[in-house]
């Protein structure tokens, strides 16, 4: 097999392994329409200095539990909504404070997903290509 197809049919796989399990978590989750309440200023503090972030508090309301807020700064997105704005909140019915927003961002790519989903490509192609030399030096070792 080629080194080409390899490596697709294993980036395939890694994508599988991450958009499968979300889609069937969207067509589970139920859906509502919460309002920004405000927006809060966190700091992440790194060896040299800090950087600060923002994340949105909104509200929203659940069949079950009535009205709850929803934070999550783990988030990516990629336009902040201002304080008012009404978004899709995306919850688990079983257990509704376990929410995201229904943004593609957010939702699609959390930043540990994007940093496991980014070590496992480049594991990937590591990989490949260690066998690849090796079997290539295999070949002309025995020729």
């Amino acid at each position: 097999m080629k080194k080409s197809k390899v490596l697709l049919i294993g980036i395939i796989l890694i994508v599988l392994f991450f958009i499968l399990p979300k889609t069937i978590k969207y067509f589970r989750f139920n859906k509502s329409v919460g309002v920004v309440t405000q927006i809060s200023r966190g700091t992440f503090k790194t060896l040299r200095d800090s950087t600060s972030f923002q994340y949105p508090i909104i509200l929203y309301a659940t069949e079950k539990s009535g009205e709850l807020y929803y934070r999550k700064d783990n988030e990516v997105l990629f336009v902040m909504p201002d304080i008012g704005d009404k978004v899709t909140v995306i919850y688990n019915p079983h257990n509704p404070k376990y929410a995201y927003l229904s943004k593609f961002g957010s939702f699609w790519f959390a930043l540990p997903d994007l940093l496991l989903f980014g070590i496992l490509i480049f594991l990937l192609i590591g990989v490949v290509n260690i066998v690849f030399v090796k079997s290539k030096k295999k070949k002309k070792a025995t020729v």
